[in-house]
């Protein structure tokens, strides 16, 4: 009878948890959301998560709260979001970098592969090569030239070493056979600064963090890191198209949660996020912001970031980078 008792409160029990975590699925989400943020405010990461949680909020009903934490390339961020609990409560905003870029320049405390939902792609994140006026470089060309007639004296900036600007400056220099000078900083907005200060010679600016400065006529634009042309930005030419062929640099953003979220939870938010994205608003938003709009599935995204994983852990081999 005792061994019944013990069978009989182990099924009550096993069915009880059962229940409350389907519950808890179809319930989700009845508080606040943190979204994570891996870089400061200010450059096209911190952008695109604003913009995701304001559109969070208003499709879920919730809080969704923008939270920044930086440091090493996003490996501050991505490490408290692997200790945190899958319930679809903490979540983040990544992009190139924490996920790929970071296993070819450090040891990492979290595996990319296997401690992170995949759950929706949001923007690419393309970068526009930008020099101020008072530099006198008016095409890529005379860029190029500078760089040969000076070997090392050209300077870039960026919000880090192995940060997708980076990375754009680094293809760039390999692509031309010029020895340029990487000058970190600590965001992508006091990195467009330095430029705006003539400290550096040039940046690969995010949208967000260098367009108001080009529209304002204190930088000038020479060309994109994108393979094609940003819609809204038609004027803008390729490195692609300049000569620099099958040069493609642009970051890859997308939402992912700790690893064993609730496949339910995951789906409801893939389904949000895709119909914000879905939304013609939103994507004119987006390209305003001088991103672009990417719709695709968690897996897409996972292997679209496998795939950057290789191509960009070549490019820092060849480049020889060090983190700090």
């Amino acid at each position: 009878m005792k061994s019944l008792r013990y069978i009989s409160v182990w099924i009550i029990s096993f069915f009880t948890f059962i229940n409350c975590t389907f519950a808890h699925a179809e319930e989700w989400p009845n508080g606040p959301i943190r979204l994570i943020v891996p870089f400061a405010p200010g450059g096209g990461v911190d952008g695109a998560g604003r913009m995701l949680a304001q559109a969070l909020e208003e499709k879920l009903k919730v809080s969704v709260i923008v939270d920044n934490k930086a440091g090493a390339n996003g490996t501050i961020a991505m490490n408290f979001l692997r200790q945190s609990k899958p319930d679809g409560y903490t979540l983040s905003m990544v992009s190139t970098g924490a996920l790929d870029v970071n296993m070819a320049l450090m040891t990492l405390p979290y595996d990319p592969a296997k401690d992170f939902t995949y759950i929706s792609s949001f923007v690419k994140f393309p970068f526009y090569l930008s020099v101020t006026p008072e530099s006198g470089i008016k095409s890529l060309n005379d860029l190029i030239t500078m760089a040969k007639a000076n070997p090392g004296k050209v300077t870039y900036s960026s919000p880090g070493v192995g940060n997708g600007i980076h990375l754009a400056g680094a293809m760039l220099s390999q692509m031309t056979g010029t020895q340029m000078t990487h000058v970190p900083y600590k965001g992508a907005a006091p990195a467009a600064v330095a430029l705006l200060a003539n400290e550096v010679t040039f940046t690969f600016g995010s949208g967000p963090s260098i367009l108001n400065f080009v529209d304002a006529g204190k930088a000038t634009v020479l060309a994109t890191s994108n393979l094609n042309r940003i819609p809204n930005r038609p004027n803008f030419p390729t490195l692609n198209e300049l000569g620099l062929k099958g040069y493609d640099c642009s970051s890859l953003g997308g939402v992912v949660g700790p690893a064993g979220m609730p496949p339910e939870v995951t789906a409801k938010l893939f389904k949000a996020i895709d119909e914000i994205l879905s939304n013609k608003a939103m994507q004119e938003k987006i390209l305003k912001a001088g991103l672009v709009p990417w719709q695709v599935t968690g897996k897409q995204f996972e292997d679209a970031i496998a795939a950057d994983r290789k191509k960009y852990g070549e490019l820092i081999t060849a480049a020889n980078m060090k983190s700090n």
